[in-house]
């Protein structure tokens, strides 16, 4: 991808995101995903480590990341901050009920300044897309076994679609000292029109890129958009929780922001 530098507009209009989110068990008894749409943030975050301590820690960290978004400077919204702190809550949450002590969660997050940079951060093995001009870019690298397999020539990107550990994370966030350390954090200057997709392994370990690509450039609202794509899902048998947060960069001339909403097990 290109970098440029970030967009200057005029100082009444600033860039925000349009965003929606949706969440669906699928297949399992129970949704230990957890995701976030807002003006200035959005995040998805798969739980692990059974169904009540993956939800427990899926929502732990969403509900941190929606309360710093909503205390931070829009200019430069601290991502690494949030997850920092979202991370101690979980080893908190952990410390008060042991059965906790297996709980972790992957994260994907983006934060969009007031100035027109997107901010990414990343652990485990839910993902982020950017559609930009017709064109789909993967901002994420997995943190799986399979991933650095691929990474290394062993196996090809095909196989680790079918191989035995593909789910085996090699980072996420447990509440442990130096989980943070594993976070890939990265920036690029947005532009009107962008559209952002973060989505749990549910959605892009059945629904392949080209998919991804045609249902994202489709036309339709981002609210839509994500139901399209967990319908798409569960059209092609996935065995898995399923969220999508998709949010669309445009430019805001002020008045009343548009709603947070949070999604799978954040909002139970």
């Amino acid at each position: 991808m290109t970098v440029t530098e970030p967009l200057v507009l005029p100082d009444e209009l600033t860039l925000a995101l349009d965003a929606a989110g949706d969440s669906i068990a699928g297949p399992r008894p129970d949704n230990q995903d957890a995701g976030l749409a807002s003006p200035r943030l959005v995040a998805v975050a798969d739980g692990v480590g059974g169904a009540h301590g993956g939800a427990t820690a899926a929502a732990l960290v969403v509900e941190r990341l929606r309360r710093s978004a909503a205390l931070a400077r829009p200019e430069a919204p601290d991502l690494v901050g949030g997850v920092t702190a979202a991370n101690a809550d979980l080893a908190a949450a952990r410390r008060r009920d042991p059965s906790l002590a297996g709980m972790a969660t992957t994260l994907t997050a983006a934060a969009l300044t007031t100035e027109g940079r997107l901010v990414v951060a990343h652990v485990g093995d839910s993902r982020g897309y950017l559609l930009r001009r017709g064109r789909l870019t993967r901002l994420t690298a997995d943190h799986t076994l399979v991933q650095a397999l691929v990474d290394s020539g062993a196996i090809t990107s095909e196989e680790a679609r079918t191989h035995p550990q593909r789910n085996l994370l090699l980072a996420a966030l447990h509440g442990s000292a130096g989980d943070v350390s594993g976070l890939a954090v990265s920036a690029l200057p947005a532009e009107p029109g962008d559209r952002l997709l973060l989505c749990s392994d549910g959605l892009w370990g059945v629904v392949p890129d080209e998919t991804l690509h045609e249902l994202l450039a489709g036309g339709t609202s981002p609210a839509e958009t994500a139901r399209t794509l967990l319908r798409t899902a569960l059209a092609r048998s996935t065995q898995d929780n399923v969220t999508a947060v998709v949010g669309d960069v445009g430019v805001s001339v002020g008045g009343p922001a548009p709603p947070t909403s949070v999604v799978g097990a954040a909002r139970s």
